[in-house]
């Protein structure tokens, strides 16, 4: 009978054992996974951070060209309107004269 119970003993032992092992396999794996989620994680945002970063330039020199262009037609049309001023000044000035008269 001593032997049966110390034959027990031990696969109740060498059973507790096993568990305790596949317990520490299940902590390891777990712990490789998170690892590699957070890898991938870290992978995607970098990739996307790129690729935020290029439109952002890209937006960037889109938002520079519009404020030259801009620049350029303000410019002209500054260039236009004081060109009208001088041709046109004295021929302004003796109408706002004659109608002031009229008043």
């Amino acid at each position: 009978m001593d032997k049966v119970i110390q034959d027990i003993v031990a696969i109740d032992l060498e059973c507790s054992q096993i568990v305790e092992k596949a317990r520490q396999k299940k902590q390891d794996v777990q712990a490789h996974m998170n690892e590699k989620k957070k890898e991938i994680y870290d992978s995607f945002v970098k990739e996307y951070q790129v690729k935020i970063d290029a439109h952002k330039k890209e937006l960037e020199e889109q938002i520079q060209a519009t404020k030259e262009r801009n620049e350029e037609d303000y410019k002209k049309s500054l260039a236009h309107l004081s060109d009208l001023y001088n041709e046109k000044e004295n021929e302004w000035v003796d109408t706002i004269v004659k109608r002031c008269k009229e008043v």
